[in-house]
């Protein structure tokens, strides 16, 4: 199967980035010889340049019933077309962005008439996930495994956190793993052996009673979100508002222009629509913010968000979530002290990935910005795993069997453990290992041998429509 991504954005070079990393054949199309040059420099993908009617470009390529067509460009209405231009032209799924509200209202029925199979609206997506952040734990990221049975989360490791020089075999992890490190920017598997060290960011997996226990042990009580400010005005501050007034919160939105506050006034009259400049320490205070259980700073910018976030922690809010969009920042951001980064381009290709792997991986999470992946497979008995001690696996050290779910039982499994027929495995696995962990339990979507491709790649750097 080939994976066409018609516009490379932020999100189209994400989404590309991933498909490559799982060994997709993978091509881009995009208006702007700029992005292709760089997409082509940058990634193991073929990217093309078109400057007319999309519907072309497919049809000389030879989209067929196998490909995959992803439409990503800046326009909902350019990416509906495109999605009716690849369903024409022969393509067998079709994903396309819509970021408009009132699209992606109207479009869950009728999206079949459209030609478009999976609707992705990373704003929303991301708005969720800041939700989800907001009423589950009391860390930082999280993921949600197993019926929501399982649960993954992010601890910063501060001075003070009691586990700082401790050896994992040390530690009583009870139902719980530390299952990944992250220090000074690195991955690091854990074995026992491994220190936790001041300023580490550990992934912890468990049963879901026994992690949140364990943030309280850590001094980080979960405690419902009853007041949340949220610094910028756009399509994902919408949704989010929109989530936590449903949910009983009150919410404050701050938002530099005039207009966009009277539209946001207009669709969340419930909603306290604030025009002013949030990096403004004094319109904060006057706000209340040290009052408030969550801080979101959802600008543009990733520098604002994180400086005002940064101001938040410091005035007493004691959630604290920014969006960021540059994932090189994500580390950097984890040590400061704010609870949870958020990339709305992580979380659809995550999303994304998902859609395409169907019931193969029950479920997907990206986390230190796309370098690891969380995945949840349902074991069967030819993928080679099954009743086979856990330290007898060909396992890569760069991947961790985390949890083993054998029917109403949750294991954090040892040495001894095996995987049984039908048993839900969550792996957190490092990107360069995901394609191996794929193939043991015979999730194999990748490249295939197509004659097209290797015609197609003399010609990358030469087509333009």
């Amino acid at each position: 199967m080939r994976v066409i991504i018609i516009g490379c954005g932020k999100l189209g070079y994400r989404i590309a980035e991933t498909f490559s990393n799982a060994n997709y054949n993978v091509i881009v199309i995009d208006r702007e010889k700029e992005i292709v040059n760089k997409v082509n420099e940058a990634l193991d993908v073929m990217a093309i340049r078109y400057n007319g009617f999309v519907g072309k470009s497919l049809k000389e390529i030879d989209v067929n019933e196998k490909d995959l067509v992803i439409a990503v460009t800046g326009s909902d209405e350019g990416n509906i077309l495109a999605c009716i231009a690849a369903k024409e032209a022969g393509a067998g799924k079709t994903i396309a962005r819509i970021r408009n509200p009132e699209y992606s209202k109207d479009l869950s029925v009728s999206k079949e008439k459209l030609s478009i199979d999976h609707i992705v609206n990373p704003e929303k997506a991301t708005a969720d996930e800041v939700s989800r952040l907001l009423a589950v734990s009391p860390a930082g990221q999280t993921g949600d495994f197993v019926m929501g049975k399982v649960q993954m989360i992010e601890i910063p490791i501060e001075d003070t956190n009691p586990f700082i020089n401790k050896r994992i075999m040390d530690i009583d992890t009870g139902n719980f793993l530390v299952a990944a490190i992250s220090r000074n920017s690195r991955i690091i598997i854990p074995k026992g052996t491994n220190m936790i060290m001041a300023g580490d960011t550990i992934y912890v997996i468990g049963i879901k009673e026994d992690v949140l226990n364990l943030c309280k042990s850590m001094g980080k009580k979960w405690r419902k979100v009853r007041s949340a400010m949220i610094l910028g005005g756009g399509k994902i501050s919408y949704y989010l508002a929109e989530n936590l007034l449903q949910h009983g919160a009150s919410v404050k939105i701050i938002e530099r222009d005039k207009k966009r506050c009277e539209e946001l006034a207009e669709v969340l009259p419930n909603a306290l629509i604030i025009n002013g400049d949030g990096s403004d320490i004094d319109l904060l205070q006057s706000e209340n913010i040290s009052s408030m259980d969550a801080f979101v700073s959802l600008t543009g910018m990733d520098e604002e968000n994180v400086i005002v976030s940064l101001l938040a922690k410091k005035l007493g809010v004691p959630k604290v979530i920014s969006k960021i969009s540059r994932t090189n920042y994500i580390p950097l951001v984890e040590t400061m002290g704010i609870d949870a980064a958020v990339t709305p381009s992580i979380i659809s290709a995550g999303e994304i990935m998902k859609t395409v792997l169907g019931e193969k991986v029950i479920a997907l999470s990206l986390i230190l910005g796309g370098k690891v992946e969380v995945m949840e497979f349902i074991a069967h008995e030819n993928s080679g795993l099954i009743n086979v001690p856990v330290q007898k696996l060909n396992f890569p050290k760069g991947a961790i069997i985390a949890t083993i779910v054998h029917g109403d039982e949750i294991i954090i499994p040892r040495g001894n453990d095996v995987i049984r027929d039908s048993d839900r495995v969550v792996i957190l696995s490092e990107a360069s290992e995901v394609e191996f962990i794929r193939n043991l339990f015979k999730v194999r979507e990748g490249k295939n041998s197509n004659g097209l491709w290797n015609s197609i790649k003399n010609i990358r750097n030469n087509t333009t429509r």
